[in-house]
């Protein structure tokens, strides 16, 4: 045997000595080494690199190219340049058109608000609607909201008896599809022509809905002297329930009076001061004594409300 197997030989002896003396320090560092060797091993996959490193989450979608990948780069012709320049200039011709009409539009409805007249009625009916009578009145008058052929208009209605018939111009029912009546309180219920006149600009609209509304008496007279003093009670341009006062100074058909009628007082009441009405309202003209409204008198058409009574 050679020197260097007997050293080999007493280290192993020694080794086995320590583990019967120490054999839980022993099985420890053992146990260490081979949990080490066993992450290690884990944590690499066949081709020896960490899985960590190489995992790649499946939820996460592929980053979209860039907006310029989708874009032509190719530079436009002389041609297509020059149209898309004619075309961005059309556009902005269009623009200034538009912009213009409604500048004009507005300018246009601004300038009818604030007419020294329109300014004076305004006036006049407030004035008017202090008084506890025309309050009462204007309870009886409503806003008939008119849909035709392709086209809506606007004008005013009041009742005439306690079942909800109204009074009218016929050119403002006039091949209406669909008639809504709002009253003073803001309700509004649809209405059904029961009449139009073939004699005058006048008609009858039954309310579809039993509503509890006092109706305006009619005067029987058959004729009124000039000088008569009149309220008028409508809706002109775009008001609701505005008060207006005049006079008689042209009697017949059609009475003239000097009461400011506009665009929606069709089918306004003229009421004088028994609150009787003696006419309703149908048109406007001009006049020596300047704009005048005109009026069919209440005897030429109180038959045709009794008839439907």
């Amino acid at each position: 045997m050679r020197p260097h197997d007997d050293d080999k030989k007493n280290i192993d002896q020694d080794n086995e000595e320590k583990k019967r003396k120490y054999p839980s320090e022993h099985e420890h560092k053992e146990h260490s080494f081979n949990e080490t060797l066993t992450d290690r091993d884990e944590g690499l996959n066949e081709e020896g690199t960490n899985e960590e490193e190489s995992y790649i989450d499946e939820n996460i979608p592929p980053e979209e190219p860039p907006l310029e990948y989708f874009l032509n780069d190719e530079p436009d012709d002389e041609k297509t340049t020059k149209k898309k320049k004619k075309m961005k200039r059309w556009q902005k011709i269009g623009i200034i058109f538009v912009s213009f009409l409604l500048v004009i539009q507005g300018a246009t409805a601004l300038f009818q608000y604030l007419r020294p007249e329109v300014i004076d009625f305004l006036a006049t009916s407030y004035e008017l609607s202090q008084n506890e009578e025309v309050q009462e009145w204007r309870e009886s008058v409503v806003t008939m909201q008119v849909e035709g052929e392709g086209q809506s208009s606007r004008g005013t209605g009041f009742f005439v008896n306690e079942d909800g018939l109204l009074a009218t111009n016929r050119h403002v029912i006039e091949n209406a599809f669909q008639v809504i009546a709002t009253l003073h309180d803001g309700s509004a219920y649809p209405g059904e022509v029961v009449m139009e006149s073939e004699d005058h600009d006048f008609a009858l609209v039954q309310l579809e809905t039993d509503v509890s509304v006092e109706s305006l008496p009619i005067a029987t007279d058959e004729s009124f002297d000039t000088g008569t003093d009149l309220t008028i009670i409508g809706n002109p341009l775009t008001f609701t329930g505005i008060a207006n006062e005049g006079e008689i100074i042209e009697t017949g058909t059609p009475t003239l009076i000097s009461a400011p009628t506009y665009s929606g007082n069709s089918g306004s009441p003229a009421i004088n001061d028994d609150g009787e009405v003696i006419g309703i309202i149908y048109a406007t003209r001009s006049h020596d004594d300047g704009r005048v409204g005109l009026m069919i008198p209440s005897y030429e058409w109180i038959e045709d409300v009794y008839e439907q009574k």
